[in-house]
């Protein structure tokens, strides 16, 4: 389950992807302690991973979305096959499971080890031969390695814990914008609206970026706003357009 939460970063946030690589955010509400947000993907996805992206506000720059498209289908073939060895590993894992009511637990328990040998073994092979591909330095593959080794849970979601230290440069923001450009959908184009506008007034109140209503309403010249608020005010508008 820990492989499932995602701890954000101060100032930073965070875009999914699943199997297939389309990167998409989700502006939903989360847990937040000492200025740092917690996000939990679904436990049973193994393909629902995080990206973490260094920047919130924002339009994205298409240098920007090439080089997190980039990363994400350059990764996405060995993620996507850690992630069916995890599937393998589950599946067999509640079959020794069932197995254990019908047989001494003892020749179980044997069988698990057996198991978590093999599973082990199999994804210390593909970190190795596919390291570069995944972007992990030496150290990164042997750390993964070792973890895994103790922690079955860690071979289950390596397909996401390849991921934890990986950034990107994409305003979530900006993408949240993007994907209500997109929507045809009248009903969903307000529901994505009302939770991207929940969502921007959040992040301006933690990271600082609230504008002084009182000078806004006396007319204050917009060369006081920083480029970040300006940025700002043009979302609220899109959001209520």
């Amino acid at each position: 389950m820990a492989d499932n939460l995602v701890l954000v970063p101060a100032g930073c946030d965070l875009l999914r992807f699943g199997r297939r690589g389309a990167i998409w955010y989700d502006a939903g509400a989360r847990l937040s302690a000492a200025r740092r947000e917690l996000v939990l993907l679904n436990p049973l996805n193994l393909f629902d991973r995080a990206l973490i992206t260094t920047r919130c506000f924002g339009d994205i720059e298409p240098r920007q979305w090439r080089q997190g498209r980039s990363l994400v289908r350059s990764m996405l073939s060995p993620l996507n096959g850690l992630s069916l060895l995890g599937y393998a590993y589950l599946v067999l894992t509640v079959c020794l499971a069932v197995l254990s009511f019908h047989v001494p637990f003892a020749p179980v328990l044997l069988g698990f080890a057996a198991l978590h040998a093999l599973m082990w073994a199999l994804n210390v092979v593909a970190l190795i031969c596919l390291r570069h591909r995944l972007q992990l330095s030496g150290y990164e593959t042997f750390v993964l390695c070792a973890e895994a080794g103790f922690v079955p849970a860690y071979l289950m979601n390596m397909g996401k814990r390849v991921l934890h230290k990986k950034r990107v440069d994409i305003p979530s923001l900006g993408m949240g914008l993007r994907e209500l450009k997109r929507t045809t959908d009248e009903g969903e184009r307000e529901w994505r609206a009302m939770r991207l506008q929940e969502r921007l007034q959040w992040l301006c109140m933690t990271q600082g970026h609230e504008r002084d209503e009182v000078a806004a309403t006396a007319g204050l010249a917009p060369g006081r706003l920083s480029a970040t608020q300006h940025w700002i005010m043009k979302a609220e508008a899109c959001l209520k357009s």
